[in-house]
């Protein structure tokens, strides 16, 4: 398993997964026979004409970290912290508690900054009302010893961020493309000269010898891990050790290897021996019944008096326990058809009322409806207000077991400060070019859950989750049904054309250069016309001090160069200026949104309208070679053989625009 194995290419819903017990379909199909009358007849899938399981009636449910889906179709975002009422009406009381992504199994992981915003299903409790014998189920996972190094077991022995350079070191041995990172190991193990490899959160792996030199790589790339043979990187990590004594020896296993723990009337239940499709509660005849199918998921089936029946399904997801996309619930029920008008008229909680109506999804604790406003400009904090202002569960509320030595005060709501999502995050394991890619085909309520789990290593399940949640319930195409918060991507830097807020077009009324050629060295002129700089964005700010100018480099030659940017930064917020060197290597003509935005300190004298001084490097083998002419070597640059040509353009750039008279 790895904390951030991705594919544009992914495996469809197992077979055994939409088959329950006894060939019935998991998630019926189209069309069905009234066995009644022996007609068949096409199904609505909508409404109370949807199916999971044994169960026809409204479908709703929750999937990744996690992203609500009512039963009317509504979809939006609930990463609160804490125990959470899903749903209770006249059948059923159900609560989940949902916890940060990079806290409680995970371990706090520093640097990430991801303990904020996003959450994941760790346990969901099921009271069934009407059945008195049908005890208050409960499943998780377990607690988990936190590994004292901050790390994930998957990255065990690897160097996050770091790659070598140059990439691929084996003759004849390019890029791959690999599951997770110890398929990338193994492949290296099974290549003659091959003695270290590194692997992108993209899948990309590349094989090295001991001639390539390992090199930082910006946070803004895709997230990549690096190490030599001779350590643990790559190899299985070992199975994470449960913390208290009644779980480690009560504990089933379920997808992942992840530890799965049930409850009966909040006590412990010894599931040890259980596995594949066998029974944790029940069996196929009884009116109640808990199954494991395929070690993946777990149905839990509800016959009623009338011989229909009401359904629960939880999937098991995620890379395995302690990783960062840690072991975490899928959850959907089935509400049946045949006590349609008790739903509609009782139903209450995060999953909305299903009586057809998207309008009133949203309500306080009480059942009265509530018209959202987005009070904070953002969709997503609102929503997460929404959560916690009404759907936290109190004490005296409560139906869920407390594992271990955790008590109510552990496990209840907590607000944690807000972090907005932002795809361009350079916490993502993942650009956020690939990002878009890989969930711009998704169905438009899905595009936004989407953004987030593969921002947080989840990216590899979206399809599998697509293909469940289309196959129960129609997905809405209705913008003003879609309710999730589409991140504000700031505007492209790419357009048909070539680059966006480009020096000659950022300050159109400005009879001053913004971007002026001021030295040059090396064998080779800039290309007449082309754009070095683009997405340029200056600082119009008051404070003299503090000025930057951002903006993107464009390599402007033909051949793919090694580009070295140096510049000065400000040091702690003062007028203290410090050298710094920022790197893109084997960078191809052309715009790139997944570029880095550098960011560049302001100088101001007395008398002179404030600007910034930026020396930019070039090197590779199809330019010209001056032997005088090489990168500083505060940009630590690697041992370039001597067909390698450098060439270097110092530029002062203007930190705001101005005419020819505007001196601050």
């Amino acid at each position: 398993m790895t904390t951030f194995k991705f594919g544009f290419l992914l495996l469809a819903v197992p077979a055994l997964l939409l088959k329950g017990i006894q060939g019935e379909s998991f998630i019926r199909g189209e069309s069905d026979v009234d066995v009644d009358s022996g007609i068949e007849r096409e199904l609505q899938t909508n409404g109370y004409n949807e199916a999971l399981g044994w169960c026809r009636g409204a479908t709703c449910g929750m999937w990744g970290d996690p992203h609500m889906i009512t039963c009317d179709g509504v979809g939006y975002d609930c990463q609160g912290v804490g125990m959470f009422t899903l749903m209770k009406n006249h059948m059923y009381n159900i609560q989940a508690r949902f916890v940060s992504v990079g806290s409680h199994e995970l371990g706090l992981v520093e640097g990430w900054g991801m303990t904020e915003g996003a959450s994941l299903t760790n346990d969901v409790a099921i009271d069934f009302l009407q059945n008195d014998a049908a005890p208050v189920m409960q499943l998780g996972f377990g607690n988990l010893n936190n590994r004292p190094d901050g790390k994930f077991p998957s990255e065990d022995g690897c160097t996050p961020y770091q790659y070598y350079h140059p990439i691929d070191g084996i003759t004849g041995q390019g890029r791959s493309v690999e599951p997770n990172v110890m398929s990338c190991r193994q492949r290296c193990e099974d290549t003659e000269g091959c003695t270290k490899f590194h692997f992108w959160a993209d899948g990309g792996c590349h094989l090295n010898n001991d001639d390539q030199i390992p090199k930082a790589a910006p946070m803004n790339w895709v997230r990549s891990l690096s190490g030599p043979l001779t350590s643990n990187c790559g190899l299985p990590p070992p199975e994470m050790e449960i913390k208290e004594k009644e779980q480690r020896l009560k504990h089933g296993r379920i997808g992942a290897n992840c530890p799965l723990l049930f409850h009966m009337d909040g006590e412990m239940v010894d599931i040890s021996d259980i596995h594949w499709d066998g029974y944790l509660y029940g069996d196929e005849n009884s009116d109640v019944y808990v199954q494991l199918v395929n070690n993946h998921y777990v149905r839990v089936v509800y016959k009623l008096p009338t011989n229909d029946y009401a359904e629960v399904i939880l999937i098991s997801k995620g890379d395995g326990p302690a990783e960062l996309w840690s072991c975490h619930w899928d959850f959907y029920v089935c509400l049946p058809q045949s006590q349609q008008t008790e739903f509609e008229t009782s139903t209450i909680g995060l999953l909305g009322t299903p009586d057809g109506n998207t309008g009133n999804d949203f309500m306080k604790s009480n059942g009265e409806q509530i018209i959202i406003q987005d009070t904070f400009n953002n969709w997503h904090k609102t929503l997460i207000e929404y959560c916690y202002t009404n759907w936290c569960v109190s004490q005296e509320e409560s139906i869920m077991a407390y594992p271990g030595e955790l008590t109510y005060e552990d496990m209840k709501c907590e607000k944690e400060e807000y972090k907005d999502f932002d795809i361009h995050n350079d916490d993502c394991v993942l650009s956020a070019t690939l990002i878009k890619e890989a969930c711009e085909d998704k169905p438009p309520l899905m595009v936004h859950g989407c953004q987030i789990d593969c921002c947080l290593g989840g990216c590899d399940q979206v399809q599998e989750t697509v293909d469940e949640l289309i196959n129960i319930k129609t997905l809405s195409e209705e913008e003003d049904v879609i309710l999730y918060d589409f991140p504000k991507d700031d505007p492209d830097p790419c357009t048909s054309d070539g680059f966006e807020k480009t020096a000659d077009v950022v300050c159109p009324s400005s009879d001053i250069p913004i971007v002026k050629l001021i030295k040059s060295t090396g064998a080779a002129d800039l290309p007449e016309g082309a754009d070095v700089f683009y997405d340029i964005q200056l600082d119009e700010g008051d404070d003299r001090v503090e000025r930057i100018v951002k903006f993107r480099i464009n390599n402007p030659f033909d051949a793919s160069a090694d580009v070295f940017i140096k510049h000065d930064k400000r040091v702690f917020e003062t007028a203290f200026m410090d050298p710094h060197c920022d790197d893109m290597l084997e960078t191809k003509s052309g715009c790139d949104i997944s570029a880095p935005v550098i960011e560049v300190a302001c100088h101001d004298y007395e008398g002179s309208n404030p600007f910034a001084i930026v020396r930019v490097y070039f090197a590779s083998s199809d330019l010209p070679v001056l032997d005088t002419s090489s990168v500083d070597k505060c940009c630590y640059p690697p041992d370039y053989e001597s067909s390698v040509g450098v060439v270097g353009y110092t530029f002062e750039i203007q930190c705001h625009c101005q005419d020819s008279t505007a001196v601050e």
